[in-house]
């Protein structure tokens, strides 16, 4: 929030009068509209009640932070007696209430979902926001480079990443878990799966409970168990081994023998990215492994089901929450056969184009009219000639 007050403070007009927090709702949500417009480069369009505003390939990515963080301020200093009016992120048109939808029986309102005895509502809870963003459809980054984890390891060693850093960066690129979930593994979430090539995770939501599991390659295993029993030792305050850790441990450790926080780990991911000479977050590897995935599937399946059946292993794997997210991958994947289908037909057409030519020429040849002499009687010479000739033939 300190950029937009800042902008507030020395840019922000309204009625020609300059705009700090606490004044009228009317004065501030104009504010907030020209930041909206001026500094995140969004579109906002004035509606009943409230304002829609739509992102553009200009926008930052923390417009939908940013308004949630603003309404959050304020909701706060009302609850504190230091603002004085409404709300001004609250607008005029309140989301609609559960009982104004009816249930199935007849002039009696809905249970609970808990009841489990009606069919849940499939609309979304709608916002009381004053300003509403219209076009805010999550859409996954998609990433066809097979060879991007290579480039990183490479560019990773070129660098002289840590131990601990390849691990975990093996670990995004083969799991296709978030890097947050990576970063809380203790040591007890491999000890708790059977497969030696598997951990229990945390999942985005689960409130840290260990609701799914992850695999990894058996190299990165071996470099994993090297970690902990090496460079982890080094900077741990305890030094033991992996065989003598507490369940409760984490996994990676900070130089300083704290947990590995994101912030330090994102240092040195620049770092190797920048030596890579690419523009990659950690994120993207999660979508890579997932148009990765959705690629094997179709290569190694022979029948419908079976594609079918590996999908449905993949959703439960990624532990969606709707399985229609991977609709937008495979509509990737369908994209991506047709140009290999379309590069094919190019060359075809390309070699038929050069045979044809070919062949014309031929043709040209076998078909070509001989040319006429013709004879220049011009010249006196040729003409003398010819009239000698042809009075011997004469006689």
């Amino acid at each position: 929030m300190e950029p937009f007050f800042y902008w507030m403070k020395y840019k922000s007009l309204y009625k020609e009068e300059p705009v700090w927090w606490d004044h009228k709702p009317a004065a501030v949500q104009e504010t907030i509209r020209q930041y909206l417009l001026t500094r995140l480069y969004c579109k906002v369009r004035g509606r009943d009640g409230h304002e829609g505003v739509y992102i553009t390939s200009k926008s930052s990515k923390t417009v939908q932070l940013f308004l949630s963080a603003i309404k959050g301020f304020y909701k706060t200093m009302i609850r504190l007696n230091m603002y004085y009016f409404d709300n001004p992120l609250i607008g005029l048109d309140g989301p609609v209430e559960m009982k104004d939808y009816p249930g199935v029986r007849p002039n009696r309102p809905r249970l609970s979902p808990l009841a489990g005895t009606e069919e849940p509502l499939s609309f979304r809870r709608e916002t009381d926001s004053y300003f509403k963003i219209i076009n805010d459809e999550w859409i996954p980054e998609i990433i066809g480079d097979w060879d991007l984890p290579y480039r990183v390891y490479q560019a990773g060693e070129a660098s002289g990443w840590s131990l601990r850093d390849e691990v975990i960066t093996r670990f995004m690129f083969e799991t296709g878990a978030r890097i947050s979930e990576i970063l809380e593994l203790t040591i007890g979430d491999y000890r708790n799966r059977t497969d030696i090539h598997e951990l229990a995770a945390i999942n985005k939501g689960s409130f840290k409970r260990r609701i799914k599991f992850i695999r990894i390659s058996p190299d990165t295993l071996k470099l994993l168990i090297r970690y902990v029993n090496k460079d982890r030792r080094q900077s741990a305050k305890t030094h033991m081994k992996f065989s003598e850790l507490t369940n409760e441990e984490p996994i990676f450790l900070s130089k300083r023998g704290t947990p590995y926080t994101y912030s330090a780990f994102y240092s040195n991911w620049t770092t190797i990215i920048k030596q890579a000479g690419i523009k990659l977050n950690p994120h993207k590897a999660r979508h890579w492994f997932v148009t990765s995935m959705l690629r094997g599937i179709y290569e190694s399946s022979e029948t419908a089901a079976q594609i079918e059946d590996k999908k449905k292993q993949l959703v439960a794997y990624m532990k969606w929450r709707d399985p229609e997210t991977l609709n937008i991958y495979e509509h990737y994947y369908d994209e991506q056969k047709f140009r290999e289908l379309h590069e094919k037909l190019q060359e075809n057409y390309s070699q038929r184009e050069k045979e044809y030519f070919k062949s014309l020429k031929a043709r040209e040849k076998l078909t070509k009219p001989v040319q006429p002499i013709h004879i220049n009687l011009d010249s006196s010479d040729l003409k003398d000639d010819w009239v000698h000739d042809f009075f011997e033939g004469m006689e």
